[in-house]
């Protein structure tokens, strides 16, 4: 056995300053390795959500067409016509709600008090039902009806046209396909931006109608049920409202025409819905002081916007689609066969 030992021979080292320095500067390399991958998960797994929603709506819209012979209306009205400017005459139920005892809120269908077949549109429904604890029904914001990505919208919808409807409508992500002609007018036809030949416009939803499946000649595989879009971005922006049966709210149409083109169109002045406002990721442009005429699928998935055709299967379709594809994919009989990208 030394007579000595050393005395710092059992002693343990610490980390210098630059060991530590490359141990955090290692720790910060992987975490930015490892964030967007969970950001992509995320984002997956809210995309598959928003898919079963649209398959659930639907599956509730063909179980109503088994029930009915026919699809519900966009909207039911007495003026047979359009909801320009939040007109109280022109506001009735839409397709939305008389598919809610489909899809397992016929508790909230019933106290809408919904008679389409009433004289005057006021009568149609009951716009501002309350429930047992004393919130508007139409207020009701149903995971059913949100996609998962765009839930962080800009708060209930409060109308401010001289014609109120009144304030709190629930927000919604998707919407009936109106056609990419108007939809409250059957029996169009029309050239779409990029092609050569006019071929139909409507869309399977129209004003106090809906069609049937035999009305779908082109082929329940190869039409758009229902579309994805987006909701406002601020209270005053009507998109992505439910239980509004106006273009932008629940309706998409007049698209792949004029300035309103394709999934997610860029354009400054595409959707022409009365009193929006601009999206701040640029993918949202909107001409606020226009009648609600023109609405474009939309959605927050990068690069795609979902959407559910006739025959309940769902598909993601890439932003970049042809315009002349993305018509005709709305048109319930224009004749031309596609292949879908």
């Amino acid at each position: 056995m030394p007579l000595f030992s050393n005395p710092a021979s059992g002693r343990r080292h610490g980390f210098t300053l630059v060991e530590l320095l490359v141990v955090i500067a290692i720790i910060g390399v992987l975490i930015a390795l490892l964030l967007p991958a969970v950001q992509q998960a995320r984002e997956a797994a809210r995309r598959s959500q928003c898919i079963n929603n649209l398959k659930q709506m639907g599956l509730s819209a063909q179980n109503f067409h088994d029930t009915f012979l026919k699809f519900p209306a966009a909207l039911y009205n007495t003026t047979n016509g359009y909801a320009p400017n939040m007109d109280l005459n022109d506001v009735g139920p839409n397709w939305a709600v008389k598919l809610l005892p489909f899809f397992e809120q016929n508790a909230l269908y019933e106290v809408f008090n919904v008679n389409e077949n009433a004289s005057t549109t006021a009568t149609k429904w009951n716009m501002n039902a309350t429930l047992a604890n004393g919130q508007l029904a139409r207020s009701q914001q149903m995971e059913a009806m949100i996609c998962p990505s765009d839930a962080a919208s800009g708060g209930l919808y409060n109308c401010t046209a001289s014609s109120s409807i009144g304030n709190g409508w629930g927000r919604g992500n998707y919407a009936a396909n109106g056609g990419w002609g108007t939809w409250w007018s059957t029996g169009q036809t029309g050239t779409p931006n990029g092609y050569s030949k006019s071929i139909g416009r409507d869309g399977v939803f129209t004003v106090n109608k809906g069609k049937n499946m035999s009305a779908v000649t082109d082929g329940t595989s190869n039409t758009s049920l229902f579309d994805e879009v987006r909701q406002g971005e601020v209270n005053s922006d009507q998109r992505g409202v439910w239980a509004l049966g106006v273009a932008g709210s629940s309706i998409v149409c007049n698209f792949s025409t004029g300035d309103c083109w394709g999934p997610n169109d860029r354009n400054s002045n595409s959707d022409d819905v009365y009193d929006c406002k601009d999206m701040n990721n640029g993918s949202g442009g909107c001409w606020e002081g226009c009648p609600s005429t023109q609405a474009v699928s939309r959605s927050l998935h990068p690069g795609i916007v979902n959407v559910v055709f006739v025959d309940g299967s769902v598909h993601s379709i890439a932003e970049t689609i042809d315009q002349p594809t993305w018509a005709m994919m709305h048109a319930v009989n224009d004749g031309i066969p596609f292949t879908l990208p």
